[in-house]
Parts: C-alpha cells; structure tokens; sequence
C-alpha cells in the first residue's frame, strides 16, 4: 500500500513538470516566431496573405511603405525588436530583409516610433525618431544608405516618436517631414535642394496643442495638408496655400464626433483632382470620411453606419490610397484583429466592406502597430504586423 500511494503521489508531480515543459516550450516558440510584417495583396483578381519573413518587429512600430520607379519595386520600412529600421524590397521574384541601422551606421530608434517615407525614383528617403528623440533620414542615394541627424542640422526641437509623415511637393521636388515635438508643436522640416531648415507651425498658426496618436498628409503640386488629432480629441488640418499655413478644426467645421483615442489618420488625394479625404476611427469606434476639395467645405460620411461594418480598433494604424485609372478609394482598418477594407467602386457610389483576414485566412494582427500600402494601377498592397 505504501508503495502504491508513494507511487500516486509522484505521478501528479511527474505530469506537472511535463506540462510546465510544455508551456515554456510554447511561450519560446511563440516568442520566436514573435510578430513579423505581412503583406496583403491584391493581384486584380484575388486577395493573398503573405509573411515576408523579416526580422521580429517592435510591438509598436510604425510601417511606412512606396514603390520606386521606374523599376516598380516594393519597399517597406519598420523597427525589428532590437528598434533597428529594417527594409523589406521585393526586387520582382523574392523578398529580402536589411538592417538599415546597422548599414548606415546610424543610431537605433526610440522605442514605438513611426517611420515615415517616399521615393523620388529609385531615390529613397526613410524618416524615423532616433532613440536621442532627434529626427533622422536614411536616405538611399543609388548605391548605398547614409544616415543624417535632420534636428542636429536644423537646431530643431525634439521629436515625439509617435507622429511622422513625409511627402515630396512637385513640381520643386523639395522634401517636407512633419512631426509632433515634445512640447506638442506640429513642426516641419523642410529642404529646398541645398539645405534643411525647421518651422513651428503650432506658433506659426496658433492650433492648438497635438495628442499622441495618428499623423497623415498629402500635397497637391506645393500646396501641403498636414492631418492631426488636438488633445480635445478634435481632428485638425495645417494647410500651406502657397503663401501662409492655416490651422483648421474640421471636427467643428464638419459636426462630427472627435477621435477615438489612440486613431490613426489616413489621408488621400482622389486622383486627377483637387478632392481631399481624410480617415479617422470617431469617439464611438465608427471610421468617418472629411472631404472637401482644396479645403474650401468640408464635409462628413460615417463609413461604418453606410456599410454596416465591424468596429474599428483605434490602437492601430490605419492606410488609405486610390486605385488607377478607376479612381476607386480604399482604406483599411483594423476590426479586433482583423483587416477590414472600406472600398468606393467607381462608378457605383455605395461603400463597401471586406473583412480581409476572413476571406483569405490570414495572420491576426497585432493591435497596436502601424500599416502601410500603396496602389499600381489596380494592383493593391497592404502591410501590417501579425503575432
């Protein structure tokens, strides 16, 4: 008998320690398959879900992505888990990875900083917050990257990490970096072909303090529209008419409920117009469109109340972009852990949406990165982070 309950008693124990086994082996696998960048493509006839099998990315990073040209090859930028920036090209057979940080020599990026950027043919000018809070550029001059301390040069404020965009202006080719400083001003950097400069726009125009979330913007010719969310949670628009930059409140000018907090903002310029859009997930998690055309009257559509679509998840990014020659608008969202699209077929004029983790089987996102995509032609690419 003594034997037998000596026995019993071991087995508990002996199953207790194969199960612990278990779990750690499972907590390891996990963290080693850790959270990698996906991308969603469109080929013109079928949506397919992709892991890219790049480095294990930050948990926050921000994903910024374009294609170059003439050689219409696909580039995506992001922060691996050690908070290096990492590219991801396709060079038209397969994807590769590279450490930009460690190439460039450059310093690392402050943790959950966004990362921004744009191509001026296979020029390629990556824009990141620096673990010091000072802006960089990694800039790809066609034979290698060079890395450069922009709030160094400028004697610039430091930088936010959590608010980026960046945009060429045409036909002067001059490049323009927007970010959120640390006292909460909007500031721009620019460079007019020989050298950088930074401007407050926050004291230039008298808008108000900015929040920690979303930053979007566009340009049309040399006029720029820079898309923030206040601290009241109320979406704004800096607008360079070409002479002067404008502080807006579109929240009030459109009668709309103020952003979730944490929304990302998406903007786009519909294609061979002036027609401005701009995304945002609202207070009660409903993705809204503002539109207007050269920002002379605005107006609001509850994209999620048209099309009976999930809530969004406003802790993640969000991507916007229209598709060529249809002029179709897309955008994308996250509903829980899923991508969702909110489509405008042209010229049928009723939004859609698809629940694209559904359709295709695809990785579950994270919650709380950022997204990147573009369009050639009809061709569509979405780029997220997976767990």
């Amino acid at each position: 008998m003594s034997t037998n309950s000596i026995h019993r008693a071991k087995e508990p124990k002996l199953y207790l320690s194969f199960c612990l086994i278990g779990i750690l082996l499972l907590i390891f696998a996990a963290h080693a398959h850790g959270q990698q960048i996906h991308q969603l493509l469109y080929n013109n006839l079928d949506w397919t879900d992709a892991n890219l099998n790049g480095a294990v990315t930050d948990s926050n990073t921000g994903v910024a992505a374009f294609v170059t040209t003439p050689n219409d090859q696909p580039h995506v930028y992001y922060l691996s888990s050690s908070d290096h920036v990492h590219q991801l090209f396709n060079n038209g057979s397969t994807w590769g990875d590279e450490d930009l940080t460690t190439e460039s020599g450059g310093p690392a990026a402050m943790a959950k900083s966004a990362v921004a950027g744009f191509s001026l043919q296979n020029f390629q000018y990556v824009f990141y917050v620096a673990n010091t809070g000072d802006v960089h550029q990694l800039l790809y001059n066609n034979i290698s990257w060079v890395d450069s301390d922009l709030t160094a040069q400028t004697g610039g404020v430091l930088a936010n990490p959590s608010q980026l965009t960046a945009f060429a202006t045409t036909p002067n080719n001059q490049l323009h970096v927007y970010y959120m400083a640390t006292n909460r001003h909007i500031n721009q950097l620019f460079n007019n072909g020989i050298s950088w400069a930074n401007e407050d726009l926050t004291a230039e125009t008298g808008g108000p303090l900015a929040s920690s979330v979303g930053m979007s913007g566009v340009n049309i010719q040399n006029f720029q529209f820079v898309y923030y969310v206040a601290t009241n949670g109320d979406v704004h628009q800096l607008f360079y008419n070409n002479a002067n930059w404008a502080d807006e409140d579109l929240t009030v000018l459109t009668n709309t409920l103020p952003a979730a907090s944490g929304s990302g903002v998406a903007a786009l310029v519909v294609p061979g117009s002036k027609k401005l859009r701009v995304y945002m997930i609202a207070s009660n998690d409903h993705v809204l469109q503002l539109a207007s055309a050269l920002s002379k009257k605005w107006s609001a559509s509850d994209l999620t109340k048209k099309t009976k679509g999930p809530l969004a998840n406003p802790a993640n990014g969000m991507v916007g972009f229209a598709t060529t020659p249809n002029n179709q608008l897309h955008v994308f969202y996250l509903s829980g852990n899923h991508v969702n699209q909110l489509f405008l077929p042209t010229p049928v004029t009723t939004w859609s949406n698809q629940d694209l983790t559904a359709l295709v089987g695809g990785g579950l996102a994270n919650g709380t990165s950022g997204m990147g995509g573009f369009s050639v032609q009809n061709f569509q690419y979405v780029f997220y982070v997976a767990n």
